[in-house]
């Protein structure tokens, strides 16, 4: 009985070690895209006055480095649940209602990205172009929806499975008071 229960708490042990790591890797991602589109966009703002050189490449790299902002940015936010969220109508209902909206509401968080996981990985695959100036591959570019959207799709299915048992929503970020 002992070894059983040693063995899941290690296996638990392993996976809040994958979370913590996942968490600061989209943290990390998240932090340096913005900090490159800040100087990217502050230097074709600066070299729009001072013309040293040109910057034909710009559009190309800010829309990769935007593309992975928001979608590691949104994955980062879905795995801490910091994400927007609008909690009038599970806040105004008590009870077994309540219940079944979080669960109406979290299965549709899960066939969302399961949806973009598809979709998104399609579109990775069969992307053939590439940008114009530095001709790299547009999957590089569109690589980062499906990657996200699988590990939003994992933090949403084990939301949704928790929901389902009965345990407590967490719901920091929405009103406290009933309307």
């Amino acid at each position: 009985m002992e070894t059983k229960q040693l063995g899941k708490m290690n296996v638990l042990h392993h996976i809040s070690l994958v979370d913590r790591m996942v968490g600061k890797i989209l943290r990390g991602i998240s932090v340096m895209a913005l900090t490159l589109l800040f100087f990217l966009l502050l230097g074709n703002v600066f070299f729009r006055f001072v013309p040293i050189f040109s910057f034909g490449w710009f559009d190309e790299i800010v829309e990769m480095v935007f593309a992975y902002f928001v979608f590691f940015g949104s994955a980062a936010l879905w795995r801490e649940r910091e994400h927007f969220r609008v909690c009038l109508v599970p806040d105004t209902v008590k009870g077994n209602w309540k219940r079944v909206i979080d669960i109406f509401i979290e299965g549709c968080g899960v066939l969302f990205f399961l949806i973009l996981l598809l979709y998104s990985t399609e579109l990775t695959i069969r992307a053939t172009d590439q940008t114009p100036i530095f001709k790299m591959s547009k999957r590089v570019l569109y690589a980062c929806v499906p990657v996200s959207s699988f590990i939003m799709l994992i933090y949403a299915t084990v939301s949704f499975v928790l929901r389902f048992r009965g345990k407590p929503s967490n719901r920091e970020g929405c009103l406290e008071e009933s309307v």
